[in-house]
């Protein structure tokens, strides 16, 4: 009786480390999901910087040659000649000035609608006024090439479909699932690349009815939309 005893209770023991095993394997594991989560997004971000970059390095080079063709004016012809070399290289820069913005959501977007525009109300920066986080419309400012990027998060288990517009024009179409059973947010970026002319309006939507339609969707601060110019 005293053996069983003893058996029974190493045998509790047993069973109750193991639990606590298995817990902490649990906590690791999702410690662990978050991070590479993180490790994507930081990952995706790095990539957008380095396409701008690469971006406005070729504008900087651009506007270093106007500079010195400018310096290279000949200072002795006459006046009127002057004067129109000048405003010719004045319209040259001004048409080379970059129109840029940045904006995210800021809260968490739910229930949302077949077709709805998203708003992303914090702008981080605009360099024209051009972008409306209420309403995330951007207008162009000037005709030109463009580019636009767009990411969302969503939060697990829910599901977006979403699209860049032009002016009612659909132009690109992205996709973000978050697995529930995983405990895994899902994360999707798309672009384009169009001219624009000044007036058009640019913006994200919902593409129709597929998206979740209650609770929490759209995960706010990795959520943004931003575009420049190239030219």
């Amino acid at each position: 009786m005293l053996e069983l005893r003893f058996y029974k209770t190493i045998s509790s023991l047993l069973f109750f480390c193991v639990g606590l095993h298995a817990a902490a394997v649990d906590n690791e594991m999702k410690l662990l999901r978050g991070e590479l989560l993180e490790m994507k997004l930081l990952r995706e971000e790095l990539l957008e910087i380095r396409s701008s970059y690469k971006i406005l390095v070729r504008r900087m080079d651009e506007l270093e040659k106007t500079n010195a063709v400018l310096q290279k004016c000949d200072v002795v012809d006459s006046e009127h000649s002057n004067q129109s070399v000048v405003s010719n290289q004045i319209k040259r820069l001004s048409a080379s000035d970059i129109v840029a913005f940045r904006a995210y959501v800021s809260d968490p977007i739910s229930n949302v609608g077949d077709n709805q525009i998203i708003p992303f109300r914090t702008v981080q920066f605009d360099s024209h006024r051009a972008f409306h986080g209420d309403s995330g419309v951007f207008t162009s400012p000037k005709s030109g090439l463009y580019a636009f990027f767009c990411t969302f998060l969503v939060y697990q288990g829910q599901s977006l479909d979403f699209e860049i517009v032009k002016d009612g024009h659909v132009l690109a179409y992205g996709g973000s699932y978050g697995n529930k059973a995983e405990h895994d947010y899902g994360s999707r970026t798309t672009s384009t690349l169009l001219h624009l002319n000044a007036g058009d309006k640019m913006y994200v939507r919902v593409h129709g009815n597929h998206h979740s339609s209650t609770g929490n969707t759209i995960y706010p601060s990795f959520s943004h939309f931003m575009g420049f110019s190239l030219y």
